[in-house]
């Protein structure tokens, strides 16, 4: 969960008070509905954050499930005819295309979404 500190204007992922300030400074959680007043004037804004995990996990996605398709498609074409090297050929080129169309993919979905972010704020992307 992302909390923030209201003193050094600060984002952290989790925690209850802040590392940055002296003393105990408590964070404050973005999910309840009583501290979104604040955001306006912390001058941050988190979306690049969840929109970057986002097109991370649909690339790790991507390459995780790329190997066994591959996989699949080597050992499926191997079982009907002898020609290894046509098999190993298409199954290398599936593993090479969906990893390097999830990789294209997740950064489209990105650039999409960071359409929308304001670029008035300055953007913390830590």
């Amino acid at each position: 969960m992302v909390k923030f500190c209201l003193q050094c204007k600060n984002t952290f992922w989790g925690g209850l008070h802040c590392p940055k300030c002296e003393g105990e400074i408590l964070l404050l959680d973005m999910a309840e509905e009583e501290n979104r007043k604040y955001l306006p004037e912390l001058n941050i804004d988190v979306r690049p954050k969840y929109f970057a995990r986002s097109s991370m996990l649909l690339t790790c996605f991507g390459f995780i499930m790329a190997l066994p398709l591959g996989a699949f498609v080597f050992l499926s074409g191997l079982s009907n005819s002898g020609n290894v090297e046509l098999w190993a050929s298409l199954g290398i080129t599936t593993i090479i295309g969906v990893s390097w169309g999830s990789w294209i993919a997740s950064q489209k979905i990105f650039n999409k979404q960071m359409e929308s972010v304001d670029n008035k704020k300055e953007l913390q992307l830590d």
